[in-house]
C-alpha cells in the first residue's frame, strides 16, 4: 500500500502505525533516499535541484512500489508523470487529504522535519502548489481519507477497514 498526500498530511507517521498494526515492513521513500545520498534532503535540493531529486525519487518508487509493505511517499512524488502512471496502476494507493490551513499549521509547527520545498516559499506560494497537486492526488488514489480531524491511529484504523 502506498500513502500519498501533501507535506504535513501525516504520511510518515501513518505508515509507521500501519506497519506496526499490520506487522508489515514500512518504507519511507524520503528516508530511503537520505540513506543512499548520505545528506539531508535540503542539502541535496540546494546542491542538485528539485528536478534531479524527482528523478532520484522516481528510481526509489520503482524499487519499492511492488514490494509488500507500506510506502510513504514524499508530497511531491506525484509531480512526476511516470510516478503518477505507476500509482494509477497500483491498488491500495491512499490519499491522506487535509485542507490547506491544517497542512500549513502542521508544516509551520513541525520543527523536526525540514521540508526543502517549503523553506523558501510564502504561504501563497505553498497554497498554489497545494492547489496544483490536488488533482494529481485525487486521480492517483484508490482511497481518500480526510485527516483533518483524525489522529494517526484513527487514520490507520480507517485504512485497515478500507483494505
Amino acid at each position: 500500500m502506498i500513502l500519498i498526500g501533501f507535506m504535513g498530511a501525516g504520511k510518515t507517521t501513518v505508515a509507521q502505525t500501519l506497519s506496526k498494526s499490520l506487522n508489515i515492513p514500512c518504507y519511507d521513500l524520503d528516508k530511503e533516499i537520505i540513506k543512499k545520498i548520505q545528506m539531508p534532503l535540503s542539502d541535496y535540493f540546494d546542491k542538485y535541484g528539485e528536478t534531479q531529486f524527482r528523478q532520484l525519487e522516481h528510481q526509489f518508487l520503482l524499487k519499492y512500489y511492488s514490494i509488500p509493505g507500506v510506502i510513504s511517499t514524499g508530497g511531491g512524488c506525484i509531480e512526476n508523470y511516470a510516478n503518477r502512471a505507476i500509482l494509477k496502476e497500483t491498488s491500495n494507493v491512499i490519499y491522506l487529504k487535509s485542507n490547506f490551513e491544517t497542512l500549513h499549521h502542521r508544516i509551520n509547527n513541525d520543527k523536526m522535519s525540514l521540508r526543502p520545498i517549503a523553506k523558501n516559499r510564502t504561504t501563497e506560494e505553498l497554497k498554489a502548489l497545494y492547489m496544483k497537486r490536488l488533482i494529481y492526488y485525487e486521480t492517483c488514489a484508490t482511497y481518500t481519507i480526510d485527516t483533518d480531524t483524525l489522529n494517526t491511529q484513527e487514520v490507520s484504523d480507517r485504512i485497515i477497514a478500507m483494505i
